[in-house]
C-alpha cells in the first residue's frame, strides 16, 4: 500500500471545468504531494479548453485521452480510470466540476479514520454535494450538506434518487445512508478493486446498484457531515454524452436489462455478474432490510419514503411497504392546439388495455402546465398512485369548451426493454 496517497478518479466529458477543478483540488490540499490523479479526458478537437499538456509530464498524473465519439458513457469511463489505480491508500471519485475547502484532504481522511475507530471496518463517505457556481464568488457557495433519498422506481427499473438539505446539519459525525453518489466517493483504495464499476451500465442505476454492491461487500455508507467539497450541477457550458452520441439510447436500454438481472426485478431471474456482481459479506436481502427497499416487486418501506436514517426498524417491518408508481408524462406542446381547455382526462392502462386509474387535470392545472415555462417545448405532467401492477400505457383526452372532445394522445410506458 502507498501510505497516505489518494488516488483521485476524474471522468471528464468535454468539460471546461476540468482544469479549474484540478487546480482547486491541488491548491486547497494540505498534502498535494500525496495526490495521484487518474483522468479520462473524453475530448473533441473542436474544444479549446482542456489542454492538459502541463500535467502530462508529472509523475502523479495518469491521463488517458479518448475521442468523445468513442465514449461509452460514465460507468465505462470510471471503470477505465480504476485500471490506473496503483495501490494508493485511498480512493477518491469525483466528476470534473468541483471546488474544495482548504485542507479538504486532512479533513476527509480524519473522518474515515474516526469512522473506523467507531466500529465501521469499511466506511465510505458519499453524498450529493452542495452546489457552486463557477461564475460566482467563493463566498456565495451553498453552505449546507445534503442527503440522498429515493424519489421513485423508474419504469425501466432503476431507483431515481433526489437530494435534500439535512436540517441542523452541524453535527459531529457523518450520517448513515442507503445510496452512493457517483460524483463523490471517498474510501479505502481497495474499494475500486473489490467493487469495480460495471462498464456495461450507462447512467441511470449507476448509484443505486453500486450502493447495493458496496453494502454486500461489507462497506458502510455515510453522508459527509460538513461542506468540504462542492459540485457544479447546471453545466451551462460543456457537452453531455447523450447530446453527442446517437447510440446512447441503445447503451441505456442494455444497461436497464443488466440492472434488472443484477437485482432480480420484474420477473427477471437474478444473475451473478462475474467481477461486477454482489459481494459475499452481506446478502441482497440484508441490504433490502437495512435500506427499506425491495427490488423484486418495487416496494419501498414507509420509513424510507419518510427519509429517515437507516437501518429500518424491524417492528411491523413487512406491513409498512408501499407500492407506488410515479411517472412524468411528457407531451410536445404543439400537440395541444386549443386555448380554452377546461379538463384533460388522464388515465393509465395495464398491458391488456384495461383502465387502472383516472387522475384528471382540471382547468387550473391545464393552464399552469401550458404556461409555466415558455422555454420548454414540452408539457411535463406528473402523476403518482399506489399499485401492485405496473401500467403499460397512459392517455390524455383533452376537452375544449368551444370544440368539445379533442383527439386522444397516448403513449407507452417503457417497462419491457
Amino acid at each position: 500500500m502507498k501510505k497516505d496517497k489518494i488516488f483521485i478518479s476524474i471522468a471528464s466529458y468535454r468539460d471546461p471545468e476540468l482544469i479549474p477543478t484540478i487546480e482547486d483540488c491541488i491548491k486547497n490540499a494540505d498534502k498535494p504531494n500525496k495526490l495521484v490523479f487518474g483522468i479520462l479526458n473524453q475530448f473533441s478537437k473542436e474544444d479549446e479548453f482542456n489542454d492538459l499538456s502541463k500535467y502530462e509530464k508529472k509523475k502523479n498524473f495518469k491521463i488517458v485521452h479518448l475521442p468523445y465519439k468513442k465514449s461509452l458513457g460514465v460507468c465505462d469511463a470510471r471503470y477505465k480510470i480504476q485500471q490506473l489505480f496503483d495501490d494508493e491508500e485511498y480512493y477518491f471519485q469525483l466528476d470534473s466540476h468541483h471546488r474544495f475547502v482548504k485542507g479538504w484532504d486532512t479533513k476527509i481522511k480524519s473522518t474515515i479514520k474516526d469512522l473506523k475507530k467507531s466500529g465501521s471496518k469499511k466506511p465510505i463517505l458519499s453524498s450529493y454535494l452542495p452546489s457552486y457556481n463557477p461564475y460566482a464568488k467563493d463566498e456565495d457557495r451553498l453552505i449546507d450538506v445534503w442527503r440522498m433519498y429515493i424519489d421513485r422506481f423508474m419504469p425501466e427499473g432503476p431507483i431515481f434518487i433526489f437530494p435534500e438539505s439535512i436540517k441542523n446539519w452541524k453535527r459531529k459525525k457523518p450520517e448513515k445512508t442507503r445510496f452512493l453518489s457517483g460524483h463523490f466517493i471517498f474510501s479505502d483504495g481497495k474499494f475500486c478493486k473489490e467493487c469495480p464499476y460495471d462498464p456495461k451500465l450507462y447512467f441511470h442505476g449507476e448509484e443505486s446498484s453500486l450502493a447495493v454492491r458496496a453494502y454486500t461487500h461489507g462497506y458502510d455508507i455515510y453522508h459527509l457531515h460538513r461542506p468540504w467539497v462542492w459540485h457544479y450541477y447546471t453545466r451551462e457550458t460543456g457537452a453531455r454524452h447523450w447530446d453527442d452520441v446517437s447510440k446512447w439510447e441503445k447503451l441505456n436500454n442494455q444497461s436497464f436489462k443488466r440492472y434488472k438481472a443484477l437485482l432480480g426485478m420484474d420477473g427477471t431471474k437474478r444473475r451473478h455478474l462475474p467481477k461486477f456482481g454482489l459481494g459475499k459479506e452481506r446478502t441482497l436481502e440484508e441490504y433490502e432490510a437495512y435500506a427499506g427497499i425491495r427490488f423484486k416487486d418495487r416496494k419501498v418501506h414507509q420509513y424510507t419514503f419518510d427519509r429517515k436514517i437507516p437501518p429500518v426498524p424491524k417492528k411491523n417491518f413487512e406491513k409498512q411497504f408501499v407500492s407506488e408508481f410515479k411517472y412524468c408524462i411528457d407531451v410536445h406542446k404543439p400537440s395541444f392546439t386549443e386555448k380554452d381547455y377546461d379538463v384533460w382526462v388522464i388515465a393509465f392502462k395495464d398491458k391488456d388495455g384495461k383502465e387502472m386509474i383516472r387522475l384528471d387535470a382540471n382547468q387550473e392545472e391545464v393552464d399552469r402546465l401550458l404556461n409555466e415555462d415558455p422555454k420548454d417545448d414540452f408539457v411535463r405532467l406528473w402523476r403518482q398512485f399506489e399499485t401492485s401492477d405496473l401500467p403499460a400505457k397512459w392517455l390524455i383526452w383533452p376537452h375544449s369548451k368551444s370544440k368539445d372532445w379533442m383527439p386522444i394522445i397516448e403513449g407507452n410506458i417503457p417497462i419491457e426493454l
